[in-house]
């Protein structure tokens, strides 16, 4: 008979267990584990598209990561472009390892209006320090991108390697391993934290074995205290949506209920240019101070969406701490997680106001302005 608290969940790696239902690791009496049968959680998410949050903790992951590193020859640290605050900070741990690392920058393709995967990369690298070389910016989801990125790895390490994905939550490392070993067992959810444990997953000629571990959550903000319909409402699917305005001190502007950017001065101009970039489902607000304080009590979630009503309550709004900000030319405030707005013209001082944990990032814009991107010159 077999002993299936052994066994793991193809799925998302939990250990199978027949006593809690709404536990991840869910598998019914009678069921048997043969390589292919998923817990009732990842079968839900697959076939149902119910989203279960599972509680596991960045001690417990980093325990499962450092049982692994051993056999492995490099890491491959997962960095989501559309969230780089938030993914960019495993990288001093994955350094830490004493292994190779090269950093994938994925979800490239939610920028591809906008910039190249050899700009992308060559930001990053400003931004890390890091070598281009070992950077490779795709999409996990573009066929071509991956078979390249498989084939430079099968060429890179001899045959019988291991390599390790690392990253945080929702960077994409299931759909990569997915692409990587040409296999649909790996779960693939838009909601962070599917995966709970190792799973393996072998290249198409057999040669090289892929690790992909559970992400990292201790740097997401908002993993503990939002509901999974506003989570994914988090993650761009296709592209972000921008959207350019002109702001005057005394206006405020809002990606949705999650942080809302005021402006107090201008200087002699009186006015800045921004455009903002969010996934799809953010709302973005544009009114003056008063009317804004109006959408908070009570709160409209038909214009400051997401969070939810209950969310909104979960995150204090709307008593979010205020932070002093200072802005100039093409430089973002980033909400990590979020979004971000970028001034395009002029320079300005205001406040951010943001719920508590989640504290502001100002860096050189990503997205180069719409003059720079027509001329084609560098920044």
């Amino acid at each position: 008979m077999v002993d299936i608290l052994k066994k793991r969940c193809p799925g998302c790696g939990a250990y199978f267990q027949e006593e809690n239902p709404e536990e991840a690791g869910y598998l019914p009496p009678g069921k048997t584990p043969d390589g292919k049968v998923l817990c009732r959680r990842c079968f839900q998410m697959r076939h149902y598209g119910v989203m279960k949050k599972a509680s596991i903790k960045d001690r417990a992951i980093k325990s499962d990561i450092l049982s692994q590193i051993k056999r492995c020859s490099a890491v491959l640290m997962v960095v989501d472009i559309s969230q780089f605050e938030i993914s960019s900070e495993a990288l001093n741990w994955a350094v830490d390892m004493d292994k190779p690392v090269f950093v994938v920058v994925n979800k490239c393709d939610v920028l591809k209006r906008w910039m190249t995967t050899s700009q992308i990369s060559k930001w990053v690298s400003e931004r890390l320090h890091l070598d281009p070389n070992r950077i490779i910016s795709i999409s996990a989801n573009d066929r071509r991108a991956v078979a390249n990125l498989r084939h430079r790895i099968e060429d890179t390490f001899s045959p019988g390697e291991t390599v390790l994905l690392l990253g945080t939550t929702n960077v994409g490392k299931s759909t990569l391993l997915s692409g990587l070993s040409c296999s649909d067992v790996p779960t693939i959810s838009t909601l962070p934290g599917t995966t709970l444990g190792i799973i393996e997953g072998t290249s198409k000629n057999g040669n090289i074995t892929y690790i992909d571990a559970p992400g990292l959550k201790e740097s997401n903000p908002w993993l503990s205290r939002m509901c999974p319909k506003c989570l994914t409402a988090l993650i761009p699917h296709r592209s972000f949506s921008s959207c350019s305005a002109t702001i005057k001190p005394g206006q405020v502007i809002a990606l949705g209920g999650l942080g809302w950017l005021r402006v107090d001065d201008c200087g002699d101009r009186g006015w800045i240019k921004v455009e903002t970039f969010v996934p799809e489902k953010v709302t973005v607000h544009t009114t003056n101070v008063e009317k804004f304080k109006a959408l908070c009590e009570p709160f409209r979630g038909d214009l400051m969406s997401p969070p939810c009503e209950s969310c909104w309550s979960s995150l204090q709004g709307p008593n979010y701490l205020e932070h002093s900000v200072t802005l100039h030319v093409n430089q973002d405030l980033v909400i990590p997680g979020c979004g971000w707005i970028t001034v395009r013209s002029g320079n300005f001082l205001g406040s951010i106001s943001l719920p508590q944990g989640v504290d502001p990032v100002v860096r050189p814009c990503l997205v180069p302005s719409e003059a720079i991107r027509k001329t084609g010159r560098s920044r």
